[in-house]
């Protein structure tokens, strides 16, 4: 253990900060998740590794909370997103649940990276106490409302035509 940290949660971030990067990224560079691209495949693996990671640190904490539910929800949606990419099971509105599920995972990503971080910095005196904390419930809902953002202009953009294939 370093830093009160267990090596599992070490590889868990080490891994987990660059994937969470690069799909911000992708979403304020192209504003969709193109999955045959090489970052788009970074992220998605590294998203995958990560969230499994997580169910690592459960075995260690004892303690299964809503960050280790989130991490099987975020499996599930590249999981469903890969899916639909390989075939197209719900016809035309394929190519909009496969862009919502990992547009999706990025936003499911956030929230518990961003009360871990707020609960670990700065360290003499961390910004927020709990997952219930104001702070952190504000970002949670500025995440809601930027993720309802990018789900209105990438229905839009696909009903447009303007997007083929994602």
């Amino acid at each position: 253990m370093i830093g009160g940290i267990t090596y599992v949660g070490w590889f868990h971030t080490i891994v987990g900060i660059p994937a969470i990067l690069v799909g911000l990224y992708l979403l304020f560079r192209d504003r969709f998740i193109y999955i045959n691209t090489g970052l788009a495949k970074f992220y998605l693996i590294a998203t995958v590794i990560t969230s499994a990671s997580s169910l690592f640190i459960f075995r260690a904490t004892g303690a299964f909370n809503m960050a280790h539910f989130n991490s099987v929800i975020i499996i599930l949606a590249v999981l469903f997103a890969y899916i639909l990419h390989k075939r197209s099971i719900f016809g035309s509105l394929s190519i909009y649940l496969k862009q919502l599920a990992l547009t999706g995972t990025v936003f499911f990503s956030m929230l518990p990276t961003t009360v871990e971080v707020l609960k670990r910095v700065p360290p003499s005196n961390p910004l927020a106490s709990s997952i219930e904390d104001p702070l952190v419930l504000n970002f949670y809902m500025s995440y809601v409302v930027i993720f309802g953002i990018f789900a209105v202009y990438q229905i839009f953009k696909i009903s447009k035509g303007e997007i083929n294939e994602i």
